[in-house]
């Protein structure tokens, strides 16, 4: 095989990238405009190596994904933040050519009645800013919240936090999806506001599925009963403290 000098390093290499910077041998030819598009594909969203692949086996077989990752066979799934990432570009796509927001705020939840009428509030206020204005900080909260109580309840199988963080960003990453599925195209296609306890409900049954099978060295009664006390724990935090912390603080 003809070696080739890499213009990045100027280092000789054999086969389509270079061993010591790995740049692609293409990019030794002349720019092109395809080059253009696909090095914004590759480095913004990555989609060619593995997203809708990842997509699929974390419908199907969640805890494969997340295990594989963690074990160290991350060339063949999308990274769990850039995944993150691709869903938040997404969910906001769809809230900015949909009326998604308007189906939250509609909703009638009405807060939390052992409040004093001005903290319930500003508590379902800021509950609502984080699910609609400010849907970045939300879910990125979301996402470092959801392993807290799974790390404390499953702490005899030793995994980090850093590893449940994986399992995190995988999963709120397809509630996401799921949300636009079932509450942005029903709304962009046919003006259908589908209700919200229906899309928590799937929601809620994804997470059961994949953490089942993802903490799968616990006994099945056991499992079942951390998991939902895990679930509790993150509902509490995300849904009810701090709106509340951030309603004492910083009061609407």
């Amino acid at each position: 095989m003809k070696k080739t000098n890499c213009n990045n390093c100027r280092t000789d290499f054999e086969g389509s990238f270079c061993f010591n910077c790995g740049q692609i041998y293409s990019a030794n030819r002349r720019l092109a405009f395809l080059n253009i598009v696909r090095d914004f594909f590759d480095n913004t969203f990555n989609i060619h190596k593995g997203f809708f692949f990842t997509f699929w086996k974390l419908i199907i077989k969640p805890s494969d994904v997340v295990t594989s990752y963690i074990q160290g066979k991350r060339k063949t799934y999308t990274n769990p933040t850039r995944y993150l990432v691709i869903a938040l570009a997404a969910l906001a796509t769809m809230q900015y050519w949909t009326h998604m927001n308007e189906v939250i705020h509609s909703d009638n939840f009405e807060g939390y009645p052992f409040l004093s009428k001005e903290l319930n509030n500003s508590a379902r206020q800021w509950d609502l800013r984080l699910l609609t204005d400010w849907t970045l900080l939300g879910n990125l909260i979301e996402a470092l919240v959801f392993p807290l109580g799974f790390y404390w309840l499953f702490k005899k199988l030793k995994f980090n936090y850093s590893e449940l963080l994986v399992l995190s960003f995988y999963l709120i990453s397809n509630s996401i999806f799921i949300t636009i599925l079932f509450v942005g195209f029903p709304e962009f296609i046919t003006q259908y506001h589908t209700p919200t306890f229906f899309v928590v409900g799937i929601i809620i049954a994804y997470y059961m599925y994949a953490l089942l099978t993802f903490f799968k060295e616990v006994t099945l009664l056991k499992r079942i009963l951390f998991i939902l006390l895990g679930i509790g724990i993150f509902f509490i935090i995300r849904f009810l403290l701090i709106p509340i912390i951030l309603a004492i603080v910083f009061p609407l």
